[in-house]
């Protein structure tokens, strides 16, 4: 093993100490008990690290990184070699991660307010969503999330009529959350679902609410089974077209 090729793997390697028994790393460490310049190395990228997390660990964690996190990791590969790469790529941002996640709250642990589920959820549309299934018609969404028991409620008409991109599955407080988007013109609307039992106490509502958040416009109504909201990144007169009507 080369100098390169055991800084790839220990790049990826924790500063407490939890990986020093994973086969992956046990060629790497035992190289460093060998090569001086390694174990220098070695030394000073563990301090380096051990700063960032003490620097980290005292930064608040932002609102609704959960949410981006869990919707953008992708199936591992069954190859080693790419399994060492991507995690040597991705060490100093798994090392984040690490941190934020010792502060998480457990799904079900508090309970969790509209505003909490509109927030979070924003969070991630306002970025381009990653989407996990693609499709120009609704009928083999529907499909595809039936498949997968994830919530679906009515559609409304006016947003059921224009042209669909796709849809994923997010998660808020151990709960799924459809997402499916619309797109109209350069116009996109994200509908939303999850099941009421998510946000306890929320009954069933005669229409959506509309709020403005920035550029961005909401509407948000419940029904019997589901919490639903559609978000546009335009005026409130161009999203109402996409809510039901009462």
């Amino acid at each position: 093993m080369t100098n390169e090729e055991a800084k790839k793997i220990l790049a990826a390697y924790r500063p407490a100490d939890q990986d020093r028994l994973d086969s992956h790393f046990a060629e790497a460490l035992q190289e460093t008990e060998r090569n001086t310049e390694l174990s220098r190395w070695f030394a000073e990228e563990r301090k380096f690290d051990r700063a960032i997390a003490a620097h980290v660990s005292s930064v608040p964690v932002p609102f609704g990184l959960k949410t981006r996190i869990l919707a953008n990791i992708t199936p591992r590969t069954d190859k080693k070699s790419r399994w060492v790469a991507a995690l040597a790529a991705a060490a100093a941002a798994l090392f984040f991660v690490a941190q934020f996640i010792s502060v998480w709250r457990a799904p079900g642990r508090h309970s969790a307010s509209l505003s909490d589920y509109e927030q979070e959820m924003m969070s991630f549309v306002k970025l381009p969503p990653p989407l996990e299934m693609e499709s120009l018609q609704i009928g083999p969404i529907k499909e595809w999330l039936v498949e997968r028991k994830a919530p679906l409620a009515e559609i409304p008409p006016g947003v059921a009529a224009v042209e669909t991109m796709g849809c994923r599955i997010l998660y808020f407080r151990g709960y799924p959350v459809t997402l499916i988007c619309f797109c109209h013109g350069q116009t996109v609307a994200h509908l939303l679902m999850v099941d009421r039992a998510a946000l306890p106490g929320l009954k069933p509502t005669n229409g959506p609410a509309v709020a403005s958040q920035g550029d961005w416009t909401t509407g948000t109504w419940v029904d019997q089974h589901y919490v639903c909201m559609i978000a546009v990144h335009d005026k409130p007169a161009v999203a109402r077209q996409y809510l039901p009507h009462t």
